[in-house]
Protein backbone atom coordinates (compact mmCIF):
# COMPACT_ATOMS: atom_id res chain seq x y z
CA UNK A 1 0.00 0.00 0.00
CA UNK A 2 1.59 3.38 -1.44
CA UNK A 3 1.92 6.25 1.05
CA UNK A 4 -0.30 8.55 -0.48
CA UNK A 5 -3.29 5.48 -0.37
CA UNK A 6 -2.26 5.05 3.33
CA UNK A 7 -2.94 9.08 3.82
CA UNK A 8 -5.89 9.40 2.03
CA UNK A 9 -7.78 5.96 3.77
CA UNK A 10 -6.16 7.82 7.13
CA UNK A 11 -8.23 10.51 6.34
CA UNK A 12 -11.15 8.91 5.55
CA UNK A 13 -11.02 6.89 8.46
CA UNK A 14 -11.13 9.41 10.58
CA UNK A 15 -13.88 10.72 9.30
CA UNK A 16 -15.62 7.55 9.57
CA UNK A 17 -14.39 6.92 12.92
CA UNK A 18 -16.70 10.42 13.48
CA UNK A 19 -19.94 8.93 11.24
CA UNK A 20 -19.16 5.82 13.70
CA UNK A 21 -20.21 8.31 16.72
CA UNK A 22 -22.74 9.76 15.33
CA UNK A 23 -24.69 6.86 14.05
CA UNK A 24 -23.87 4.90 17.49
CA UNK A 25 -21.47 1.84 17.75
CA UNK A 26 -23.52 -0.60 17.92
CA UNK A 27 -26.78 -2.23 17.14
CA UNK A 28 -29.22 -3.28 19.87
CA UNK A 29 -30.10 -6.15 18.03
CA UNK A 30 -26.80 -7.91 16.93
CA UNK A 31 -25.72 -10.66 18.22
CA UNK A 32 -22.19 -11.54 17.50
CA UNK A 33 -21.73 -15.83 16.61
CA UNK A 34 -18.54 -17.22 17.60
CA UNK A 35 -16.68 -18.68 15.07
CA UNK A 36 -18.15 -16.34 13.05
CA UNK A 37 -17.27 -12.67 14.30
CA UNK A 38 -14.98 -13.73 16.99
CA UNK A 39 -13.17 -17.20 18.69
CA UNK A 40 -13.26 -17.96 22.26
CA UNK A 41 -9.89 -17.72 23.86
CA UNK A 42 -8.72 -21.24 25.71
CA UNK A 43 -8.22 -20.77 28.51
CA UNK A 44 -9.18 -17.54 29.31
CA UNK A 45 -6.62 -14.98 30.66
CA UNK A 46 -7.34 -12.92 33.74
CA UNK A 47 -7.72 -9.19 32.95
CA UNK A 48 -5.85 -6.06 34.32
CA UNK A 49 -8.83 -3.51 35.08
CA UNK A 50 -10.47 -2.05 37.95
CA UNK A 51 -13.46 -4.25 38.86
CA UNK A 52 -16.56 -3.61 37.33
CA UNK A 53 -14.39 -2.85 34.24
CA UNK A 54 -14.31 -4.81 31.15
CA UNK A 55 -10.92 -5.30 29.03
CA UNK A 56 -10.91 -4.22 25.76
CA UNK A 57 -6.92 -4.96 24.38
CA UNK A 58 -6.02 -3.65 21.41
CA UNK A 59 -2.93 -6.17 19.85
CA UNK A 60 -1.33 -3.59 17.63
CA UNK A 61 1.63 -2.99 15.59
CA UNK A 62 3.02 0.74 14.31
CA UNK A 63 4.01 -0.65 11.26
CA UNK A 64 1.11 -2.73 10.46
CA UNK A 65 -0.85 -0.57 7.65
CA UNK A 66 -4.40 -1.75 8.78
CA UNK A 67 -3.32 -0.79 12.40
CA UNK A 68 -2.81 3.04 11.17
CA UNK A 69 -6.00 2.99 9.52
CA UNK A 70 -7.82 1.80 12.03
CA UNK A 71 -6.19 3.83 14.62
CA UNK A 72 -8.58 6.98 14.24
CA UNK A 73 -11.48 5.05 14.59
CA UNK A 74 -9.90 3.12 17.80
CA UNK A 75 -9.25 6.55 19.20
CA UNK A 76 -12.83 8.17 18.69
CA UNK A 77 -14.12 4.80 19.86
CA UNK A 78 -12.05 5.39 23.11
CA UNK A 79 -12.89 8.63 23.78
CA UNK A 80 -16.78 9.32 23.05
CA UNK A 81 -18.18 5.80 21.42
CA UNK A 82 -17.00 2.96 23.96
CA UNK A 83 -19.60 1.98 26.71
CA UNK A 84 -18.86 3.89 29.76
CA UNK A 85 -17.65 0.35 31.59
CA UNK A 86 -15.08 -0.57 28.75
CA UNK A 87 -11.27 0.11 29.14
CA UNK A 88 -9.16 -0.19 26.47
CA UNK A 89 -5.82 -1.33 27.10
CA UNK A 90 -2.90 -0.69 23.60
CA UNK A 91 -0.55 -3.64 23.64
CA UNK A 92 2.26 -3.86 20.97
CA UNK A 93 2.89 -6.99 19.24
CA UNK A 94 6.20 -8.85 20.28
CA UNK A 95 6.62 -12.06 18.05
CA UNK A 96 9.66 -10.77 16.36
CA UNK A 97 12.79 -8.36 17.00
CA UNK A 98 11.62 -5.64 14.65
CA UNK A 99 7.77 -5.70 16.57
CA UNK A 100 10.00 -5.95 19.61
CA UNK A 101 12.04 -2.53 18.42
CA UNK A 102 8.71 -1.01 18.17
CA UNK A 103 7.23 -2.13 21.16
CA UNK A 104 9.99 -0.60 22.99
CA UNK A 105 9.35 3.03 21.28
CA UNK A 106 5.58 2.78 22.55
CA UNK A 107 6.78 1.63 26.12
CA UNK A 108 9.26 4.50 26.09
CA UNK A 109 7.05 7.26 24.86
CA UNK A 110 4.20 5.76 28.00
CA UNK A 111 7.44 6.24 30.54
CA UNK A 112 8.62 9.44 29.20
CA UNK A 113 4.72 10.92 30.15
CA UNK A 114 4.94 11.59 25.82
CA UNK A 115 1.37 10.03 25.09
CA UNK A 116 1.03 13.12 22.81
CA UNK A 117 3.81 11.88 20.27
CA UNK A 118 1.74 8.88 19.37
CA UNK A 119 0.10 10.02 16.70
CA UNK A 120 3.25 11.25 15.63
CA UNK A 121 5.13 8.20 15.50
CA UNK A 122 2.26 6.40 13.48
CA UNK A 123 2.85 9.07 10.68
CA UNK A 124 6.79 8.87 10.80
CA UNK A 125 6.30 5.16 9.90
CA UNK A 126 3.33 5.21 7.80
CA UNK A 127 3.67 8.15 6.12
CA UNK A 128 7.30 9.20 5.93
CA UNK A 129 8.55 6.29 5.63
CA UNK A 130 11.35 6.19 8.70
CA UNK A 131 10.70 3.07 9.94
CA UNK A 132 12.14 3.96 13.60
CA UNK A 133 13.95 0.42 13.55
CA UNK A 134 16.90 1.22 15.37
CA UNK A 135 18.01 3.12 18.18
CA UNK A 136 20.08 5.91 16.68
CA UNK A 137 16.52 6.78 14.53
CA UNK A 138 14.59 6.01 17.19
CA UNK A 139 16.88 8.45 19.66
CA UNK A 140 16.79 10.97 16.88
CA UNK A 141 13.08 11.60 16.85
CA UNK A 142 12.18 11.79 20.56
CA UNK A 143 15.21 14.21 20.95
CA UNK A 144 14.11 15.98 17.84
CA UNK A 145 10.52 16.87 19.80
CA UNK A 146 11.66 18.24 22.82
CA UNK A 147 12.89 15.03 25.17
CA UNK A 148 16.76 15.46 26.15
CA UNK A 149 19.46 12.62 25.16
CA UNK A 150 19.79 11.54 28.78
CA UNK A 151 16.26 11.19 29.60
CA UNK A 152 15.55 9.49 26.82
CA UNK A 153 18.10 6.53 27.14
CA UNK A 154 17.31 5.81 30.41
CA UNK A 155 14.21 5.14 29.59
CA UNK A 156 14.56 3.22 26.45
CA UNK A 157 17.47 1.24 27.65
CA UNK A 158 15.84 1.03 31.00
CA UNK A 159 14.63 -2.15 33.69
CA UNK A 160 10.89 -0.43 33.21
CA UNK A 161 10.70 -1.02 29.88
CA UNK A 162 12.67 -4.12 29.80
CA UNK A 163 9.57 -4.95 32.19
CA UNK A 164 7.25 -4.41 30.18
CA UNK A 165 8.41 -5.65 27.34
CA UNK A 166 8.83 -8.99 29.14
CA UNK A 167 5.26 -8.52 29.97
CA UNK A 168 4.05 -8.13 26.74
CA UNK A 169 5.29 -10.64 25.17
CA UNK A 170 3.96 -13.18 27.66
CA UNK A 171 0.25 -11.96 27.01
CA UNK A 172 1.41 -12.25 23.06
CA UNK A 173 1.92 -15.40 23.78
CA UNK A 174 -1.56 -16.36 26.27
CA UNK A 175 -3.55 -14.10 23.47
CA UNK A 176 -1.91 -16.74 20.88
CA UNK A 177 -1.09 -13.61 18.70
CA UNK A 178 -0.40 -14.18 14.83
CA UNK A 179 -1.42 -10.76 13.50
CA UNK A 180 -2.32 -7.34 14.08
CA UNK A 181 -4.65 -5.50 14.54
CA UNK A 182 -6.51 -8.08 17.42
CA UNK A 183 -9.06 -7.33 19.87
CA UNK A 184 -8.89 -9.12 22.94
CA UNK A 185 -12.09 -8.83 25.20
CA UNK A 186 -12.26 -9.66 28.57
CA UNK A 187 -9.98 -11.92 28.16
CA UNK A 188 -12.18 -14.43 26.81
CA UNK A 189 -13.19 -13.67 23.28
CA UNK A 190 -10.76 -12.76 20.42
CA UNK A 191 -11.77 -10.81 16.90
CA UNK A 192 -10.71 -8.75 14.01
CA UNK A 193 -11.71 -6.81 11.53
CA UNK A 194 -11.60 -10.09 8.93
CA UNK A 195 -14.15 -11.65 11.54
CA UNK A 196 -15.88 -8.56 12.27
CA UNK A 197 -16.71 -8.28 8.81
CA UNK A 198 -15.30 -4.23 8.41
CA UNK A 199 -13.87 -1.66 10.44
CA UNK A 200 -17.22 -0.28 11.80
CA UNK A 201 -18.39 -3.75 12.06
CA UNK A 202 -15.39 -4.61 14.79
CA UNK A 203 -17.29 -1.68 17.03
CA UNK A 204 -20.41 -3.76 17.09
CA UNK A 205 -18.66 -6.90 18.18
CA UNK A 206 -16.72 -5.26 20.87
CA UNK A 207 -19.73 -3.51 21.96
CA UNK A 208 -22.06 -6.50 22.05
CA UNK A 209 -18.70 -8.77 23.60
CA UNK A 210 -18.27 -6.02 26.71
CA UNK A 211 -22.42 -6.12 27.36
CA UNK A 212 -21.97 -9.51 27.37
CA UNK A 213 -19.16 -9.48 30.16
CA UNK A 214 -21.05 -6.41 31.92
CA UNK A 215 -23.71 -7.76 34.82
CA UNK A 216 -27.48 -7.00 34.56
CA UNK A 217 -28.29 -4.94 37.47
Amino acid sequence: MSKQTLVARARQAFAAGVLLLAAGTASATFTPQQGVNYKLLTPAQPTNVAPGKVEVVEVFWYACGHCYLLEPKLEAWSRRGKPANAELVRLPATWNNTLKTHARVFYTMELLGKQNLNPEIWREINVKGNRLDTPAAIEAFFTSRGVSKADFQKAFAGFAVDSRIMKADDLNRRYKISGTPTVVVNGKYVTDVSMAGSEDKLFEVINALVARETPAN
